[in-house]
């Protein structure tokens, strides 16, 4: 006689751990693909900020300057602050370059090195923009030993006109994505607390207080939280190792302070998200009108 009963009862368990579990798994999904785009949009703004830190100007002097003057010259310019770092390059540097950029050894022709040393700056990030570089570059040609200031000023400026286009662009899909994956986890949650309305009637109509409904669901909210960021952050850093060690220049783990507080933002986001998403979720089903309660 008790067969069927605890049949039934035991494939309601098993669809309310099913249910739970797919709850967790979605939860888990969700923030891992936040927590990717979060990646994605700081590595990209790094990545885009180190371009300009590989900015470098060559400043140039005449034949006749001595390398003795030029190193002394150099070591001047540290003291700037537009200067993140510098470096002599001698005149033999410099003249292999020369030749082998002209591809043929023009000392054989003319009588004497028309080239000298010069002085390689990397600028600062800060001043990395086509208006402090001119800028730069007139103050630098003040000086009588300098003949010329060389910088790439057509990508300064391409760089710069589109540095912010190409990060706001990138925030934004993050965004838009971000917002997708909260609504997923919204309705996933939504529906578990749908699933249970007429549990939550009943027991308002048997004197329950709203805070003795709320707290079975708020709880279950934050254990799915635990686990579904749990799950996020362990697959987020297996993420991270693996990229590191394919696209090291782009996933560089010198930022890992950073890095482990995204995971840690992740994780805490994810229980308070689905906490405060079952909080709304039970609120409404012990408001809402009885005439409304089915539909």
């Amino acid at each position: 006689m008790n067969k069927y009963p605890d049949s039934i009862d035991k494939i309601t368990k098993a669809r309310l751990r099913f249910s739970a579990l797919g709850s967790v798994v979605s939860i888990a999904l969700a923030m891992f693909f936040i927590g990717t785009l979060v990646f994605f949009a700081f590595f990209s703004s790094e990545m885009i900020h180190n371009l300009s830190k590989k900015l470098e100007m060559e400043i140039l002097f005449y034949g006749d300057v001595k390398e003795a003057d030029i190193t002394a010259f150099e070591q001047k310019l540290k003291l700037e602050p537009f200067i993140a770092a510098s470096r002599v390059s001698s005149r033999e540097e410099n003249t292999k370059e020369a030749i082998k950029t002209v591809g043929n050894n023009f000392l054989e022709i003319i009588e004497s090195n028309p080239i000298n040393a010069s002085v390689i700056i990397s600028v600062n990030p800060n001043y990395g923009n086509t208006d402090s570089l001119t800028k730069i570059s007139k103050e630098m040609m003040q000086y009588r030993i300098v003949r010329d200031v060389v910088y790439p000023d057509v990508i300064v400026k391409s760089v710069h006109n589109n540095l912010l286009t190409i990060q706001l662009t990138i925030i934004g899909i993050c965004l838009v994505f971000i917002l997708i994956s909260m609504l997923l986890i919204a309705n996933s949650i939504r529906l578990n607390v749908y699933a249970k309305r007429l549990n939550i009637r009943s027991m308002l109509l048997v004197g329950a207080t709203r805070g003795f409904v709320r707290r079975p669901f708020v709880w279950k909210g934050f254990v799915q939280g635990v686990w579904g960021g749990f799950l996020a952050v362990v697959l987020l850093g297996f993420l991270l190792y693996k990229g590191n060690q394919y696209f090291p220049q782009f996933i560089d783990f010198t930022y890992i302070q950073i890095l482990s507080l995204i995971l840690a933002g992740i994780y805490v986001f994810s229980i308070i998200f689905t906490m405060l998403i079952a909080l709304f979720s039970v609120n409404k089903y012990i408001k809402i009108n009885r005439d409304r309660l089915y539909l």
